[in-house]
Parts: structure tokens; C-alpha cells; sequence
């Protein structure tokens, strides 16, 4: 019995033994394949703090550590993952936010040696380990830089630092650093002022206008202004011609009403109404801010009336100067100011234009006419328009009686023409005001004022059948000219 109890207990011991042992044989070890990013100056994430226009440039310095005990080559790639944004949506330049490495910061892989650059969407290949990938650490140079016109508020965006194995079955590791950075603004370089034509200058040529029944068709003259807010408090543009007048080489003064002036834009604060370039004698109000002085954008345009082109012909010249100013009480009312040269080119006129029926040419179309349904009438609709200041008639041109395909002619008594409805910016010198008989060759119906102004008028041509007339189509042809006396 004694003896089976010692079996036992050697049983017994040498199970606790055996557990003993399999309790110390240790766990499959797990890889090391992991990244970490650092700023020098503490914590994980890149902030530049306030960037001021007059600053030269802010740096940041961040440490990149790999861990890998995987015995495999690895690389670490960088990629802006989301740009640097104000949460209005406002994007920085992406010129002013770069990056660099630091050479000779790592001890073993290679350091990609780039100049610096800006960060951009792409993966960017940063590091490169050895062919055993150890681990390494290594660090790159962050900067922002200021720039001219910088939209003030504050900029957030996301960084990623990518490491990525290389023949090896592991996932790749992210690291996402935030960015931040406060811009502040200074001085006019807050507002931009440009015209659409790239120059400092607002030219017209009427030689490059089309002219309509309805008005005149071209390309305008535009201002385009940019306001970057928000400046703390509310600012105004106005515009004003510097002499007040835009004067001709010979001393002229053009019609300013002849000039309209449109603002479009003013999202955020308060655009003025439509106006002439008249008003820009004195300070002419364009737009006013909101009391924060936001940010905005005004677009000026300068668009001639139909009749500008019958200005006086010459070159007129003249400066037009635009103000921005604001209420801010520790920086200078005037926030911007630019000169820009005016010059509107007035080509000569001198052209006659003939409507009928609303359609250009001459055409009386009378019908049918007949002894039982009475006269009949048709008119033309002439335009002479001219700005060469001198005196001229209106000739009328009749080929022909008005005759048949068989040779009937209508008496001249029975077809006969007079001008009415005339208006223009002078006491005409005469004009055919009763009905007479329309006579073959050229003839006088008009004769303008001294000055020779433009003038809109109606020629009614009246055809009366009698009883014993003839059946038929009859035709002639008539024409207009117009001459300086």
C-alpha cells in the first residue's frame, strides 16, 4: 500500500512538472511596424500660430520615428489629405505652405533631398529605409510663408504621414497631422483692383461697336474689385473722376449721361443702384460692407447708350480714380486707391438708316388697292445720325413712276408723300409737311438745322385708285441718300 502511495505521488509531481513547464514556454512574438510624428517644439500636431503680412516666414520642425523589427524594407510618403481652408472655404495659396527635409537628420535609410516645396495632394516618397528596414527616425522642416493680399482668417487643413512596407504582407500605417495657421491682413494689400482687360485703362472705340435698332452691341469696360475681410469694421469703394469731365483734344467735354455705369456683385453688403459716369463728377458711391468689413467682390461696368457714338468725333481722355476707404480705427481710412486712364474714342458718323415695317431696307406695300376701298398708305422710318456738326439734306430717289407690268402708269396726283413725326436736337431748316406728288430723280425732303443733328423722322406715302385706273402690279423704286451742305 505504501509503495502504490509513493507511485503516486511520483504520478502526481511529475504532472505538476510537466504543467510547470508548459506554463513557461513563451507566446508568438508579435512585428514592430509603427510610426509616430512629433513637433520639436511639442505636441502632434503643426502650428504656425498668427502669420502677419510683414513677417519673413514661419518654421516648424517635426520629428518622423519608424519601429520595425520586420526584417523588410519599408518607405514613408507624405500627402495633404486636406488643404488649408478658412471654414468659410476660403484655400490658401498653395505656394505658401512648403516642406523640406532635413538632411543628415536620419542615421541609416536615405532622406529624399528635395528643395523646398509646396505639400500637395500627391503621395510624395519622403524616406527610403536600408534593405534590412531598421528602424530610424528623421525630420522635416514645415513652413509658411506671407504674401501680398493674404486673405485674413483662420486656415485648418490634414496631413498624412503614410508608411508603407515593401515585400511584405502588412498593412501600410497612417499617421494624419493637423495644420493650423491664423492669417492677418495689412494695409491695401487687403483689395485688389483690376480691369477685365488686364490694363489700367478704360477705353471704348466706337469703331469696334455694332450699331442696332435697339442700342449698340460690343464688348464693355469693367472693374473688378476684391475686398478680403473680415477687417473688424465696414469700409466703402467710391469712384471719381479726377478732373470731373472727359475732355476732347480740342476742348470738348463729352455727355457723361451718355455713359452708364452698373455695379453687380456686393453679396455681403450693400451695392449701389445703376447710375451715369455723370455722377462720378463728385465721389460717386459704389458699395458699402457690413459693419464686420467682409470679405467681397464688385464688379463695375461701363456701357455706352445708343446715342454715344453721335458725340462730337475726337479722343477724349480723362482719369478715373477709385477709392476703397474703412472705419478702422488702427489702420489708415484709405484701405486702396488706383488711377485709371479713360479713353473713349468717338468715331465720325455720318449714315442713314431706313426701316420698314421694323425691317432695315425700303419697302411700300400697299396691297390691294381699289377705286371702292379708298387710298391706301405706307410709310418708311428714316434715322440719320451723324456727329460731324455740319448741315446736310435728305434726298429722296425715284427710279420711276409708279407703273404696270403692261406700262399703266398711276397719275402723280394719285401717288403722293410727305415727312412727319420728326424729331431731333434741332429746329430743322425745312421738310416736306404737306402731301405732294412723288417726282421721278432725286429731290429734297429734309434739311437739317445749322448744327446738323441727328434726326428720327417718317416718310407716309399715300396711292389713291380712281375709277377709270387699270387693273394691275404696279412698281417703282425709291431710294434715300443723305448729303452735307
Amino acid at each position: 500500500m505504501k509503495r502504490c502511495m509513493r507511485q503516486i505521488s511520483r504520478f502526481i509531481l511529475a504532472a505538476a512538472f510537466c504543467c510547470c513547464v508548459i506554463s513557461l514556454v513563451p507566446a508568438t512574438a508579435q512585428a514592430l511596424f509603427d510610426l509616430s510624428v512629433t513637433q520639436i517644439e511639442g505636441g502632434f500636431d503643426l502650428r504656425f500660430g498668427t502669420l502677419q503680412p510683414t513677417d519673413f516666414k514661419l518654421a516648424r520642425q517635426m520629428t518622423v520615428r519608424v519601429n520595425s523589427d520586420i526584417g523588410k524594407p519599408y518607405r514613408v510618403f507624405q500627402q495633404m489629405t486636406q488643404p488649408l481652408a478658412t471654414p468659410q472655404g476660403q484655400p490658401l495659396d498653395p505656394s505658401q505652405f512648403q516642406m523640406y527635409a532635413l538632411q543628415g537628420s536620419n542615421t541609416r535609410g536615405t532622406l529624399i533631398y528635395r528643395q523646398e516645396e509646396p505639400v500637395d495632394a500627391s503621395q510624395d516618397l519622403v524616406y527610403t529605409s536600408n534593405t534590412t528596414g531598421e528602424s530610424d527616425s528623421f525630420q522635416l522642416v514645415y513652413t509658411i510663408a506671407p504674401k501680398n493680399g493674404q486673405i485674413p482668417g483662420s486656415y485648418y487643413g490634414r496631413m498624412s504621414m503614410i508608411l508603407v512596407p515593401v515585400d511584405a504582407v502588412l498593412s501600410q500605417v497612417v499617421v494624419n497631422v493637423q495644420v493650423y495657421v491664423e492669417l492677418t491682413a495689412g494695409g491695401s494689400a487687403t483689395v485688389e483692383i483690376e480691369t477685365n482687360s488686364g490694363s489700367d485703362r478704360i477705353a471704348i472705340d466706337t469703331n469696334d461697336l455694332r450699331v442696332t435698332k435697339e442700342g449698340l452691341e460690343g464688348t464693355w469696360p469693367q472693374v473688378h474689385i476684391k475686398v478680403y475681410g473680415p477687417l473688424g469694421s465696414s469700409y466703402r469703394i467710391y469712384q471719381a473722376l479726377e478732373q470731373g469731365d472727359i475732355t476732347s483734344a480740342d476742348g470738348y467735354n463729352l455727355d457723361l449721361e451718355k455713359v452708364a455705369v452698373l455695379f453687380d456683385g456686393g453679396r455681403e453688403g450693400t451695392i449701389s443702384a445703376p447710375a451715369t459716369l455723370k455722377e462720378a463728377r463728385q465721389r460717386q458711391l459704389v458699395y458699402t460692407s457690413d459693419p464686420r468689413g467682409a470679405s467681397d467682390e464688385i464688379t463695375i461696368t461701363y456701357k455706352p447708350d445708343r446715342d454715344f457714338r453721335l458725340e462730337r468725333s475726337g479722343l477724349y481722355r480723362g482719369r478715373l480714380i477709385l477709392f476703397v476707404e474703412s472705419d478702422q480705427a488702427s489702420a489708415s481710412p484709405e484701405l486702396a486707391k488706383k488711377a485709371l486712364d479713360v479713353e473713349f474714342n468717338i468715331a465720325p458718323v455720318f449714315d442713314i438708316r431706313v426701316y420698314s415695317q421694323d425691317t432695315e431696307g425700303v419697302a411700300l406695300r400697299f396691297g390691294n388697292v381699289s377705286f371702292k376701298s379708298g387710298p391706301a398708305t405706307s410709310e418708311n422710318e428714316i434715322f440719320v445720325e451723324t456727329n460731324m456738326g455740319k448741315p446736310y439734306t435728305i434726298v429722296q430717289r425715284v427710279a420711276s413712276p409708279m407703273v404696270s407690268a403692261q406700262g399703266d402708269k398711276i397719275p402723280a396726283e394719285d401717288f403722293v408723300m410727305k415727312v412727319k413725326d420728326v424729331e431731333s436736337g434741332e429746329v430743322p431748316k425745312s421738310y416736306i409737311q404737306e402731301f405732294v406728288p412723288v417726282k421721278e430723280g432725286e429731290n429734297t425732303i429734309f434739311s437739317s438745322g445749322p448744327l446738323g443733328a441727328s434726326a428720327h423722322m417718317k416718310v407716309e406715302y399715300r396711292l389713291t385708285m380712281k375709277p377709270e385706273s387699270k387693273a394691275g402690279n404696279y412698281n417703282s423704286q425709291i431710294g434715300y441718300s443723305v448729303v452735307l451742305d
